[in-house]
């Protein structure tokens, strides 16, 4: 690391000519903005103006005493004085000011709280925020005042929206390929009655994976693990004799567990029918484990002889979704061929 010299020299934007000043190095925040002097209220001012979230300072009670600029910009505030003095819950919606009142009784108790609420300006414009809510402490760390960054997430909030309704409107479409497909094969085996029994499971298997794509774009609530792999093994082998998965522990998994879940199973399960130990009904195991609130999963089947030799499936693009998928979820995917299996390993926490 490189040395920091001990006096650094500062100019101070005010109303007076710039000031060159000498300040010495410290690493108590208090005593290194001490070092301003008379201008250390125009320093902070200055800082404080140049952020581009919406920065409050608010009394033990409450009450807004400060905002800087930007902020009043952003929250389209022409007047501070409108709102100085005010209570800060007040000034939100009643279903986000329940979270305001959390966050200030935290920080009254010496805890930071991080939330994300809607709230429109001023000018009624919606917004979505950011909050980051603490307390300022004296040097004897009783809490002084408390601050709280709001820092407009609008944008990011609307491309979500918006997300979430293509892939309602994919889920939607989806579905509809798979009865329109499940319809044509039952008709099918209606008229040829030698087939209906192929046909009733064909359709059967579609209604299955239908089911596995919801889980994908709209897990809903937290599933046991069990229920979870029991449901997707299903889908692709309905006579529940070729996915053996017994035995499984009841982890309980949050919504986006689920979702990285039925994707990695439904991409090894699919890549098994079409190349390897489903497609030539041979038995394959699923198991699994939790470590540090970590759930670690394995699926094991038989190479087929088909593959002996081939490109490796980390090689491909599945292998390439399901790694990016598990990291952007805080966890791993691997998968190799060994021994005449072929062995992938994913870990995921359990709480997301």
């Amino acid at each position: 690391m490189a040395m920091v010299p001990r006096n650094l020299q500062r100019r101070v934007a005010s109303s007076q000519p710039r000031i060159a000043i000498s300040v010495e190095f410290k690493n108590d925040s208090w005593e290194f903005v001490g070092g301003f002097g008379e201008h250390t209220r125009d320093m902070l001012a200055t800082v404080l103006d140049q952020s581009e979230d919406c920065v409050k300072i608010l009394d033990p009670d409450g009450r807004v005493e400060f905002m800087n600029r930007n902020g009043r910009c952003s929250m389209e505030i022409d007047d501070f004085a409108t709102v100085s003095g005010k209570p800060w819950h007040t000034l939100w919606p009643e279903d986000a000011a329940n979270q305001v009142r959390d966050a200030l009784a935290a920080a009254l108790v010496g805890r930071s709280s991080r939330f994300e609420a809607f709230c429109p300006t001023a000018k009624g414009t919606p917004k979505w925020w950011d909050i980051q809510v603490s307390p300022v402490r004296g040097n004897a760390g009783d809490v002084l005042a408390i601050l709280a960054v709001s820092r407009d997430v609008t944008e990011r909030h609307r491309a979500m929206e918006s997300l979430t309704t293509m892939a309602h409107e994919m889920r939607h479409r989806l579905r509809n390929a798979y009865a329109v497909s499940g319809a044509i094969a039952l008709a099918s085996g209606r008229e040829y009655p030698g087939a209906s029994d192929f046909a009733e499971a064909l359709a059967q298997r579609l209604n299955g994976l239908s089911a596995v794509q919801g889980s994908l774009i709209d897990p809903g609530e937290r599933e046991q693990l069990p229920a979870l792999v029991a449901r997707i093994a299903h889908s692709f082998d309905p006579d529940g004799t070729l996915i053996r998965c017994d035995g499984l522990p009841a982890i309980d998994l949050g919504e986006q567990a689920v979702r990285l879940l039925a994707l990695v199973l439904g991409e090894l399960a699919t890549n098994s029918l079409k190349h390897g130990a489903l497609r030539d009904a041979r038995p394959l195991d699923i198991s699994a484990g939790e470590h540090d609130g970590v759930l670690q999963l394995d699926w094991r089947e038989p190479l087929a002889v088909s593959l002996a030799g081939a490109t490796s499936p980390a090689e491909g693009s599945g292998f390439r979704l399901m790694q990016r998928m598990a990291r952007a979820h805080r966890g791993s995917f691997r998968i190799e061929q060994r021994d005449g299996e072929l062995a992938a390993h994913l870990e995921v926490p359990v709480a997301l």
